[in-house]
């Protein structure tokens, strides 16, 4: 048993530029929460549900990693107000969404009181004037505010929604007078909008303002002329709205919305262009007043007003043009120091993109750049002389455990094995052994081998077990590789001891770890007891260089290492030749300027920290006995695993009945095989109880009724194993039930199955995710896929499409660097990554400079304080629905050249935020709102997603943020990158 001479072309490369590179010459304020108070519709909805998310520092909403608003729900009273809590000094989102009614939980379905005066009709039903119609359709208005004040009241309503569609895609420019393109959310396109769309109808303001609530008319006449007939006309107009609705049928306010904003935020005065025009609003706005019945004669006055004001307005209105509005001026929107702000910010944005534009220059102060460049050049240079010493080093290592476990296991008493395999280069000079206490010295005593029972459960109370699965060979000593008679480089390695005394125990070994099957407390013939696992592990030690002792060039790497390999078999062939991945490697070095100084004498050193661990490393088998490091992220080039692969029968279904506990209940196996090897891994039994009443004591539906009856539905899953004796599969273990309120029934607990992809996408272990197309019934009238129903008995097998091969791969990697020149600013490098895949990762890393302390942003490690340069960043293409990132430069005290001409000091921050949908390929799924205002899992087509759909970054959109205020967004026009500012002006890059 030996590691076979494995190591060392595998972790030559990296692990000397690791140890002999210890480093590379390569935020957002928060806010406080207030309370505010949120009004929709006309104070007529009631249980209607709002959504409210915060807008990020790109000016994007905030959504989850499968692109689902990532906020808060609030619900509505009888008055239609929601209290809400949402972040001040920042632009916040709000969308009305409804629910139905719930008889089983009780739960309060949305109701919308009818507004139009000769009546409603919804999904088939009539209502009168100010009835209560339960409904969730007209649903999905949306509002944008910025910095709203404690116990301000916001506005949603159709009209809210046109002006956050507007603000989205749209900030006017005062200068140009003209509506620019921009695709992000900011103050100034929020403010600009709101008053825009409040021009546009005429209405005071379309989130400040209350529409009045037509059935209730007649208390509007303590209020003044002014007060009354603006929230008569934006009533009037919301009821007109929605009773055009009714005709269009659904997704009418998001045609409006869409139209309006692509026409520049201008309406269509009179005609057919468009889904809207203001003609047909105002008139059945008109049309519904004229029919209603006022008793106060105040009040009739105010409406009389209203529509006089309306006919005249209608009156001169043209057939196929366009309002021609803009918003008021942003010296009325915003105070003066507001005003002054956003000029200025405009300003130094623009001149910290100049400061930036050579960052790599810029970055530090004048003179360190040069200093870290000759450092770090320094480093490589050692490195690269090394690089093939250091393998050396290793081979002769590897070689040493070889030797070592050759003469135990020969038992030739105190006699070594012949070394002559492993002394190609003669750098062995002697070897003895002591059978007695099988230890093995090499070379005079310089190097000194023995074995341990290796401590592989490090939770227990016993340090020194007896037996375990691993055995350490013990590798100390010295190790040196010369050239022309010179020693060119010195490896020292020790064990870690307590208190740091070599007379007691060992806290950390160094040597080979080796794993076996069986346990055992000595080393083992492989032969009889398989190795599984090989670790090289080096608890302590230290390399140099002697030639450059007490020259400029003196460096000195110190440290631990450990390099995991694990033992795997083909997951589909038990008989196959077990093969090793690597599973796990760490590094914690230092690389100083004086050899075996203390750490406080350094003038120049560097830290460098690295751990990274293979996801795939118990499922992949690779393809040759030890799998190399430049193997990562390649899937197996054998036919089984590529794209389109088909394994026959991968899934068998069967549905039917079993009594379980006395209750008959339905269930439906999905068994998994390939090439004939059943497979349990993903192998389950569902099980779907029958809906039964129970008594709600723990009161669900939050209504104070312990007592009251209520239905409930229980689901199961089960593991299925295969016993080979008897030809069949069985139930081993079951989870927790999950239980839902309501009455449901096999067939929609199998499509809910299905949509959630736990039946149609399977994992198989050591070969990938396949897809399998259950039969369906096409779309319904939202779009969305359903099951066909499986029979009750019915069996079936089907086939499975490999569409995402496995891969082996680094999932998680954590690199951190430290570097400390004499008399100069402390500079820190932290990154840290996952990655299911080559094109699948998300990334953190951070680069700090002259800072005073730490603290954590996201993964990563920043640095903090007065004087304090730093970039941040992330990006992340995990997600199916799009690639995002951000880059957030911060550097103190930066002289700025205004285009005034003037020169200030301000510390800045300048953020770059991406958000980039992948390629023209939709996902085959999507998400919807459904009855309970929930999101819910939508098929839209019976497919796997395409894993191959890519998304280059040359069609990407950038949002500049500069000191938390979005200014501008960067993209490439006509194949040259071109800065976009929110005044309307632009710059290339």
């Amino acid at each position: 048993m030996a590691v076979k001479n494995v190591f060392s072309p595998l972790i030559l490369a990296p692990l000397a530029a690791a140890l002999l590179a210890g480093c590379s010459d390569s935020g957002s304020s928060s806010s406080s929460t207030v309370s505010i108070k949120v009004q929709v519709g006309q104070e007529d909805i009631e249980y209607g549900l709002v959504r409210i998310a915060s807008v990020t520092e790109g000016g994007q909403i905030d959504t989850d990693s499968e692109g689902r608003l990532d906020g808060v729900y609030y619900e509505t009273d009888e008055n239609g107000y929601a209290d809400a809590t949402v972040y001040s000094e920042e632009v916040s989102y709000f969308e009305l969404v409804g629910r139905q009614y719930d008889d089983n939980t009780d739960t309060d379905g949305t109701t919308v009181r009818c507004q139009w005066v000769d009546g409603c009709s919804d999904d088939g039903t009539s209502y009168a004037f100010g009835d209560d119609m339960e409904t969730t359709s007209g649903m999905g208005w949306r509002a944008v505010s910025y910095d709203l004040n404690k116990n301000e009241l916001i506005r949603v309503t159709p009209l809210t929604d046109l002006a956050a569609q507007l603000a989205y895609d749209y900030v006017y420019s005062e200068s140009d007078a003209a509506w620019s393109a921009t695709g992000y959310y900011s103050p100034y396109s929020v403010e600009q909008a709101i008053s825009q769309v409040s021009r546009v109808f005429n209405v005071d303001s379309v989130e400040g303002s209350e529409p009045a609530d037509l059935t209730q008319i007649n208390e509007w006449s303590d209020n003044s002329l002014t007060a009354a007939t603006n929230a008569i006309r934006y009533g009037a107009l919301v009821a007109a709205w929605r009773h055009l609705e009714e005709s269009y049928g659904s997704g009418f306010t998001a045609a409006v919305a869409g139209e309006f904003s692509a026409d520049a935020g201008q309406m269509l005065q009179s005609g057919n262009a468009r889904t809207l025009s203001l003609e047909t609003l105002y008139n059945a706005a008109v049309e519904n007043l004229q029919n209603l019945t006022v008793t106060n004669s105040t009040v009739q006055t105010y409406v009389s007003t209203v529509i006089t004001g309306l006919e005249a307005e209608v009156a001169d209105l043209q057939a196929d043009a366009y309002t021609s509005v803009t918003p008021a001026t942003l010296a009325s929107l915003f105070s003066s120091d507001d005003l002054e702000d956003y000029e200025l910010g405009i300003l130094r944005a623009k001149a910290f993109v100049s400061v930036m534009r050579d960052y790599d220059e810029n970055f530090f102060e004048d003179g360190y750049k040069d200093q870290l460049d000759a450092y770090a050049d320094m480093l490589k240079e050692i490195g690269d002389s090394h690089a093939d010493d250091l393998d050396t080093i290793v081979q002769r290592y590897v070689d040493t455990e070889a030797l070592y476990a050759t003469t135990y296991l020969a038992d030739s008493g105190n006699v070594c094995a012949d070394y002559a395999t492993y002394n190609a280069d003669a750098w062995i000079d002697s070897c003895s052994y002591n059978a007695a206490t099988a230890v093995m010295t090499l070379n005079g005593g310089e190097i000194s081998v023995g074995q341990m029972v290796a401590d592989v459960n490090t939770t227990d109370d016993d340090d020194t077990p007896s037996s375990s699965h691993a055995i350490d060979v013990l590798i100390t000593g010295r190790y040196e590789v010369e050239t022309g008679g010179e020693v060119v480089l010195r490896f020292d390695v020790d064990n870690t001891y307590e208190d740091d005394d070599p007379d007691n125990d060992i806290e950390s070994a160094s040597g080979i770890r080796v794993y076996f099957t069986d346990e055992v407390s000595a080393l083992d013939d492989p032969d009889n007891n398989e190795v599984i696992g090989y670790e090289i592990r080096w608890s302590d030690f230290d390399l140099y260089d002697p030639r450059y002792v007490d020259t400029d060039q003196e460096t000195e790497v110190t440290g631990s290492f450990r390099l995991f390999y694990r033992g795997v078999r083909d997951p589909l062939d038990a008989s196959s030749d077990l093969h090793f991945n690597i599973d796990t490697v760490v590094l914690n070095g230092r690389v100083s300027d004086v050899v075996g100084d203390e750490d406080d004498d350094d003038r120049d050193y560097s830290t460098v920290y690295i751990a990274a661990t293979a996801e795939n490393a118990s499922d992949y088998y690779p393809e040759k006995e030890f799998a190399s490091f430049n193997g990562f992220f390649t899937p197996n080039t054998s036919a089984d695993f590529v794209e389109g692969d088909v394994i026959s029968d991968l899934v068998a279904y069967e549905r039917g009945t079993e009594t379980v506990s006395g209750t008959l209940v339905d269930y439906l196996d999905v068994r998994l095989s390939a090439d004939g090897e059943p497979l349990e891994e993903g192998s389950a039994r569902y099980r779907f109880y029958p809906t039964v009443q129970r008594e709600d004591s723990d009161d669900i539906d939050d209504d104070d009724d312990t007592d009251e009856i209520i239905e409930t539905h229980d689901v199961e899953v089960c593991e299925l194993e295969y016993s080979d004796t008897a030809a069949d599969w069985s139930v081993s273990t079951c989870d927790p039930k999950t239980r839902v309120y309501e009455a449901r029934d096999t067939d929609e607990d199998i499509q809910d199955l299905w949509e959630a992809g736990l039946l149609s996408r399977i994992s198989v272990s050591g070969r990938g995710d396949y897809f399998v197309s259950w039969p369906d019934d096409g779309a319904d009238s939202d779009g969305c896929y359903v099951m066909t129903p499986l029979a009750e008995g019915g069996s079936a097998t089907l086939s499975g499409t490999l569409y995402e091969p496995i891969v082996l791969g680094l999932s998680a990697a954590r690199l951190r660097t430290y570097v400390r020149l004499y008399d100069e600013p402390k500079t820190l490098f932290d990154m840290v990554a996952y990655a299911s895949t080559a094109d699948k990762y998300t990334l953190q890393a951070a680069l700090s400079h002259d800072y005073s302390s730490t603290s954590t942003s996201g993964d990563v490690y920043v640095g903090t304080g007065s004087d304090l340069d730093r970039i941040v960043l992330a990006y992340d293409t995990d997600s199916n629905f799009d690639i995002s990132g951000s880059a957030v430069i911060y550097k103190d005290g930066v002289s700025l050249s205004l285009d005034s001409g003037t020169t200030e000091t301000v510390d800045s921050s300048l953020g770059l935020y991406l958000k980039r949908s992948y390629g023209t390929t939709p996902l085959p799924y999507k998400y919807i709102t459904n009855d309970d205002g929930e999101y819910e899992l939508c098929v839209t087509d019976n497919i796997a997603e395409d894993s191959s759909a890519e998304s280059t970054l040359d069609d990407a959109v950038y949002y500049l943020n500069f000191r938390d205020v979005v200014y501008g967004s960067i993209r490439q026009e006509s194949g040259v990158w071109v800065i976009r500012y929110i005044d309307g002006s632009w710059e290339t890059l």
